[in-house]
């Protein structure tokens, strides 16, 4: 609650400071201004200061799917969940489609309950309606920021076809067992990306080939976590 009325005190202060004085005529290079000032704000990953930039940006170019994905993000970080709603919703109805800001906006979505889940892998039974393949993947998920790595309970994977592939209209996703351990099954063969995250930094973010008729292993583990190895960098954040 003291989070929420400090966010709610920020943004309240934005909108009296703009009553002070004649606002500018709006245009695209404010807005460009504004937005350049949030994501420098967004890097240092403060939260607060980034949100009001994103608003008033977005005041001046409306229809800018990526301000509604980086205001929706700055959102849940600071847990405003009507406004993190309304703004991914905003970009899963409005982004490009097939964008991984579009992508990322349905699964916080289908994680904050507000859609429903599409078909989810368990890492022992694959489910029935899942379009299938021969290929599959499997690990173990052992992760500590410090001292001895240990396994990841319940952890949700993401399997994601990369753009303009074979594999583009493929997603998959399951979670760790008591062990931490996971297997992807009836895959469809080609390369993917494997992640933990699909709105916010995750720890892993791997280019992984599946070849047909074979199943592949990977143990994800702090030496191939994002700060050793990020096989795209700059995707969503």
């Amino acid at each position: 609650m003291r989070r929420s009325a400090l966010s709610a005190g920020i943004l309240v202060a934005v909108l009296l400071a703009g009553c002070g004085s004649p606002a500018p005529a709006p245009g695209p290079a404010q807005a460009q201004d504004y937005a350049k000032q949030a994501l420098e704000a967004m890097g240092r990953q403060d939260w607060a200061a980034a949100a009001p930039l994103f608003r008033q940006a977005l005041a001046r170019d409306p229809r800018n799917p990526l301000l509604h994905y980086n205001l929706a993000i700055c959102a849940a970080y600071l847990e405003l969940r009507d406004e993190a709603v309304r703004e991914f919703q905003w970009v899963l109805a409005n982004g490009p489609a097939g964008s991984q800001e579009v992508e990322a906006a349905r699964q916080w979505l289908i994680a904050a309950g507000v859609l429903q889940a599409p078909r989810e892998a368990t890492s022992n039974e694959p489910p029935p309606d899942e379009t299938t393949g021969d290929s599959g993947l499997a690990g173990r998920v052992l992760y500590a920021e410090s001292g001895a790595p240990v396994p990841l309970q319940r952890e949700q994977l993401h399997l994601i076809g990369l753009p303009d592939t074979p594999t583009k209209e493929q997603r998959y996703v399951l979670r760790t067992d008591q062990e931490g351990r996971f297997e992807f099954k009836r895959i469809v063969p080609g390369p993917y990306r494997l992640t933990n995250r699909v709105a916010g930094q995750p720890t892993w973010r791997l280019k992984v080939e599946l070849e047909p008729g074979s199943v592949g292993t990977l143990d994800l583990t702090p030496d191939n976590s994002t700060k050793v190895r990020d096989d795209f960098p700059g995707s969503a954040r």
